[in-house]
Formats: C-alpha cells, structure tokens, sequence
C-alpha cells in the first residue's frame, strides 16, 4: 500500500520507530518504497523529498545516516536510546585523544558546537574543507558524526531556488531542543530500550539486521 501524505509518513515512523529513507533492512519499510515515484521532486505538499526534511525540522524524527551510508529517521523517543549505543557513552573528545576519530570529524564537531545548527555549505568552508579536492574527506567526516551518534541533519538551506544544502547539529543540541533534558542510559539499557521498541514491529529478518547494527542480542 502507498502512502501519499505527509501524515502518513509520519504514523510509519512513529510505528517503526527506525524507518529508513530507502531500502535498507530485509522485509521492512522505507520512504522510498512506500511512495509512488512520480510524488517525487514535484515540491508539492505530497513530495515526500521534501518530507524527509520536514519531519526533521518539526522534531518528529531524527534523520541522519545512522547506519552506514544509508539515511534513516529513527523516532524522536527512541533516539537518545540509539544516540547512546552508537556513541558508547564516549565524548567526542575521549574517541580523538584515543584516535579513534579522524582529525576532519574532530574540527567539524567543534564548530557545530560552537555555532549550533549549521548549513553544509558554511560548515564546510569553515572546517576549511571546501576546496573540491576536499569534499571526500568533507563527506566522510559527516558520515562519521552521524553514524557515531554526535551529529543529525536538522534541515535544509534553500539555494539558489532548490534544496541543495543540508543542515547540522549536534545530537546534544537537537535532543535538548526537542526532548527537553532526557534520563542518561547505560548501553546496556539503551539496548533493552531499542529491543522492546521495535521487537513488535520489525520481522525477524528486519530486527536481526537492526541487531547486529546495533549490537544487540538477536531474538
């Protein structure tokens, strides 16, 4: 079944609480395939392009590729649970000191930390990453960010008449900015947290492939 509403999306993710833009886990859901291909890129209400920045911004969601290269909206109750087994509970700082994140990602967390929500394009000039060489390197780092948990895309910089630049912050910030102060977990709690909330809505297939992502034990 095809959705073709805004309000639609956002049910699915409040069901599955991790629902990828394009498909992503066996047998589960996606933006991708639970939307026709002509709703697309109309800049309509019903073009869900322009959802996937949408939910962001109204804080229903959190969207980021969270695992791998792959974007995903994971929702907003579940998402300080997820932040905490992708970041192991460590700070940015402890993962640097320790080299075990690159010098690129290191300069990018700074600035978002400093400035707070930030548009690509300036981020990236600012990490002086925004020779074209660079750009590599400049993808690399925020993909790092995002799938270890310290950054999450909050929208989108209109340029030039079409969306073009994503937006970033910190997932300290956007947490704060929508949840308020939230309880700190062990990991060992987040993972029980995540397991019990998408236990009931994932196939088997679909929860392993989250487990194994997320280090959980497969059911």
């Amino acid at each position: 079944m095809k959705i073709t509403e805004y309000e639609e999306f956002v049910q699915l993710v409040k069901k599955y609480k991790i629902f990828p833009f394009a498909e992503l886990a066996p047998e589960h859901p996606a933006l991708t395939v639970v939307t026709e291909d002509s709703a697309w890129h109309t800049e309509q209400a019903t073009d869900p392009w322009l959802w996937r920045i949408r939910i962001a911004q109204e804080g229903v969601a959190a969207y980021g590729r969270f695992f791998g290269t792959k974007a995903s909206f994971i929702d907003s109750a579940l998402y300080p649970a997820v932040r905490t087994i992708l970041t192991g509970n460590q700070s940015v700082r402890d993962l640097f000191e320790a080299g075990s994140m690159s010098r690129a990602a290191h300069r990018i967390y700074g600035i978002l930390s400093e400035q707070g929500n930030t548009d690509s394009r300036q981020l990236r000039k600012e990490a002086g990453l925004d020779a074209k060489e660079d750009k590599k390197e400049y993808d690399k780092a925020l993909n790092e960010l995002q799938s270890g948990g310290y950054i999450v895309i909050t929208g989108s910089a209109k340029q030039k008449e079409s969306w073009s630049s994503m937006r970033y912050q910190t997932s300290d910030s956007w947490i704060r900015s929508v949840l308020g102060d939230v309880r700190q977990l062990s990991v060992e709690e987040a993972k029980a947290e995540v397991g019990q909330a998408i236990g009931p809505v994932c196939s088997e297939k679909a929860f392993a492939y989250f487990a194994k992502k997320l280090g959980m034990a497969t059911r």
